[in-house]
């Protein structure tokens, strides 16, 4: 048997392996469906167990708050929850505390961010005002400086004429 022949022999081999190979995971992935949907049943069987048995207190808890008669060995538990309703009903009074508290917290702070904003707004007032005089100020200096350039312009121009005169007159 040549070369070719065993590699060939070799490749059959790892073909039929791999396909073996994913046949066994194809089958243990249905398996674990199968499993998974049989667990899924078994867990809605469960729930509608807790359904009915929460069902059957709330129907023994009710004839014992009303006062009526329930089995001894079931008193017990009817006293135990009607120990968490009042401690239930305690803590829905402390988050009541809690939410006014946190309420007259964020009314205390909205006045306190109201006023910031008030200064903020009075600042920035200020702030404007002082521009606008700054502004008045800085164009009544500069219409001093143009006042001032233009009389020296002025001057300059009379001096200019004069000395053309003086010349004028020195030539003649």
């Amino acid at each position: 048997m040549g070369f070719f022949d065993q590699l060939g022999d070799v490749a059959k081999n790892i073909g039929k392996s791999a396909g073996d190979f994913a046949k066994q995971v194809g089958d243990k992935t249905n398996d674990a469906l199968e499993i998974s949907k049989l667990n899924t049943k078994i867990s809605a069987e469960n729930a509608e167990i807790e359904k009915e048995k929460k069902k059957l207190s709330d129907a023994l808890f009710e004839r014992f708050a009303r006062g009526e008669e329930v089995p001894e060995e079931v008193k017990e538990f009817c006293d135990n929850i009607k120990s968490h309703l009042l401690n239930i009903d305690g803590f829905k009074e402390e988050i009541e505390k809690v939410k006014a508290a946190a309420a007259e917290r964020a009314t205390n702070l909205k006045e306190e961010v109201n006023d910031k904003v008030d200064d903020l707004k009075d600042a920035a007032s200020d702030v404007k005002d002082h521009a606008v005089d700054f502004a008045e100020d800085a164009k009544d200096a500069a219409d001093n400086v143009v006042d001032e350039v233009k009389d020296h312009v002025e001057d300059a121009k009379d001096a200019v004429h004069d000395a053309v005169d003086n010349i004028k007159e020195d030539n003649n």
